[in-house]
C-alpha cells in the first residue's frame, strides 16, 4: 500500500467515524440514544447516560451544537478532499475541530467522564488531522500545499 493509499483510508475512516460520532451526538441532544451506544453502565452518569453530555453549555458554540458544526466540517473536508480544494485550507479547518477536542477531551478526563461518542469523535478528529498534515508535509513545495498550479 503506498503512502497516498493509506493517507485516503485514514481520511476515509476518519471522515466516516467523525459524522457517525457527530450524527449520534446531535441525535443524542434531543433524543434518546439507543442503549448500546450509551448508558450508564458506560459512561458513569445519571439515567440516560453520557447523552447528558450532549446537552450541556460545553456542547455548543455560541449557541450551534458542537455536533451539528462537526457535521458540516466533515462534509466540507470531504467535499473540499473531491474538489481539490488547498491542503493547508482543509488542515485549518481540522486544526480547529482537533484544538476542540483538546478542550472537550481534558474536560471529560478532568471530571472523570466517560463517553464512548465523544471519544469517538475526537480521535476522529486527530486521525483527520494527522492525514492532513501528512499530506501538507508530503506536497513537494507550498505552492502544491496551497494549490496553486
Amino acid at each position: 500500500m503506498t503512502l497516498n493509499a493509506l493517507l485516503d483510508a485514514l481520511l476515509a475512516l476518519a471522515l466516516g467515524v467523525g459524522f457517525a460520532a457527530a450524527a449520534a451526538a446531535l441525535y443524542g441532544r434531543y433524543r434518546v440514544l439507543p442503549s448500546f451506544l450509551t448508558g450508564p453502565e458506560i459512561c458513569q452518569l445519571e439515567a440516560g447516560g453520557c447523552q447528558v453530555l450532549f446537552r450541556t453549555p460545553r456542547a455548543a458554540v455560541l449557541g450551534v451544537p458542537n455536533s451539528a458544526l462537526g457535521l458540516l466540517l466533515y462534509a466540507l473536508i470531504a467535499l473540499g478532499i473531491l474538489l481539490g480544494w488547498s491542503a493547508i485550507l482543509l488542515l485549518l479547518g481540522a486544526t480547529l475541530a482537533l484544538a476542540m477536542s483538546v478542550y472537550l477531551a481534558y474536560s471529560l478526563l478532568s471530571r472523570h467522564l466517560e463517553c464512548r461518542i465523544c471519544w469517538a469523535g475526537h480521535v476522529a478528529n486527530l486521525v483527520l488531522w494527522i492525514a492532513l498534515l501528512a499530506n501538507v508535509l508530503a506536497a513537494r513545495n507550498i505552492g502544491t500545499a496551497l494549490g496553486l498550479p
